[in-house]
C-alpha cells in the first residue's frame, strides 16, 4: 500500500465511478481498477460494491475513508508542516474566535500567553462557530473556539460553560418573572445572533420543541448592536450571563434566567484531529489548559434583582 493506492481510493469514493476517476487522474480504468483490487487483497475486505452504473462504497469501505484522508492529509502537508515547526521566523498561532465569547477574558488569556511565549505571533480570526469549523477542518486556522460541543472529525477540550439569560428592555412585563420560561418569548420580537453562529440554531430548534416560531426582528454578529437593540426597546436577546450588559444599561435593560428549557453555553477549543500541529498551536494548547482558570472568573453582571 503506498501514496496512489489511497489517492486512487479518494477518487473513486468521490466520483462513485471508476471511469470518471481514471479520467480526472488521467489514467486508464483497468490501471485504477488493478490498484483498487491490490488495496482490497491486502486488507481482506471488499471496498466497492460495483454495480452496472453505480459503483458504491461499502462499509469497511467508509470506515478505511476515514483513515485514507487523515493520511493524505498529513503526506500533503508534511513539508509545510514540517518548516512550520522548525522555523522560528514562522512561529505563529493563527486561532478562530466568536464574538460571542467574552473579549476581555480571553484578552487576558492572550496577554498571559505572549509574556510566557513572547517569540510566537498571534493571529486571530472574528467569525461564528459554524465558520470556524470550516475553517479548522480546511486548515486555514490552527486552532479555533467553537460554541458547541464538537462533532468527531475535530480534537479538542473544554474550556467554560454558562447559562443563557433573558435581556429586555425595562418594563416589560417579563422583568415581574423571577425566571423567565422560553415559551413566554413567544409574545415578544426577539433578537438573534446571525445563522453562522451555533446558538441562532440552538435558540430556533428549543423555540420549535416548544411549539413555536419565534418573531425574529433582527440578526447581527455585534454583541453591543444586540444589547443596543434591546436597549432601544425594540425586543428582547438570549445571551450567556456572563455576556449580559453592566453598569452601563442598567435603567434600560434587566436580565433574567431562562428556563424550560434551561440552555448552557459552551466554550471549546477545536483543532483537526489527523492535522500535525504546529509548535506554536501544541504550546497554546498546553497552555491554555493549565490556565483554565483565566476562563471561569466570576464576571457575573449586575442586574436589578438583589440575589443577582
Amino acid at each position: 500500500m503506498d501514496y496512489r493506492h489511497l489517492k486512487y481510493f479518494m477518487e473513486v469514493a468521490e466520483q462513485k465511478s471508476f471511469s470518471k476517476a481514471a479520467r480526472n487522474l488521467h489514467i486508464s480504468q483497468s490501471a485504477i481498477s488493478r490498484m483498487i483490487k491490490s488495496l482490497e487483497d491486502e486488507l481482506g475486505v471488499t471496498l466497492f460494491i460495483r454495480n452496472a452504473k453505480t459503483v458504491e462504497i461499502t462499509t469497511p469501505g467508509t470506515i478505511f475513508l476515514n483513515y485514507a484522508k487523515r493520511c493524505l492529509f498529513v503526506f500533503e502537508h508534511l513539508k509545510s508542516d514540517f518548516e512550520n515547526e522548525f522555523n522560528m521566523k514562522h512561529d505563529t498561532i493563527e486561532i478562530g474566535l466568536p464574538p460571542i465569547t467574552n473579549a476581555n477574558v480571553f484578552a487576558k488569556l492572550l496577554g498571559e500567553f505572549k509574556q510566557e511565549y513572547p517569540q510566537i505571533s498571534i493571529k486571530l480570526y472574528e467569525h461564528g462557530s459554524k465558520m470556524i469549523e470550516s475553517s479548522v477542518q480546511e486548515g486555514v486556522i490552527d486552532v479555533g473556539i467553537i460554541c458547541t460541543i464538537p462533532n468527531k472529525e475535530f480534537e479538542s477540550f473544554f474550556l467554560s460553560e454558562d447559562d443563557m439569560y433573558v435581556m429586555m428592555p425595562k418594563g416589560y412585563p417579563l422583568e415581574e418573572h423571577e425566571e423567565v420560561p422560553m415559551k413566554l418569548l413567544a409574545d415578544y420580537p426577539l433578537v438573534l445572533y446571525r445563522d453562522d453562529f451555533n446558538l441562532h440554531d440552538d435558540i430556533l430548534l428549543n423555540c420549535k420543541k416548544i411549539g413555536f416560531s419565534p418573531k425574529v426582528v433582527f440578526e447581527t454578529s455585534q454583541r453591543e448592536l444586540m444589547i443596543q437593540t434591546v436597549a432601544a426597546g425594540l425586543g428582547v436577546a438570549i445571551l450567556p450571563k456572563r455576556l449580559c450588559p453592566r453598569n452601563r444599561y442598567k435603567d434600560k435593560i434587566a436580565i433574567r434566567p431562562m428556563t424550560e428549557p434551561k440552555m448552557t453555553h459552551h466554550l471549546y477549543a477545536i483543532w483537526k484531529k489527523g492535522r500535525y500541529l504546529s509548535r506554536a498551536a501544541r504550546q497554546w494548547i498546553e497552555f491554555t489548559k493549565r490556565h483554565l482558570s483565566l476562563l471561569n472568573e466570576d464576571e457575573t453582571p449586575e442586574s436589578d434583582h438583589t440575589e443577582e
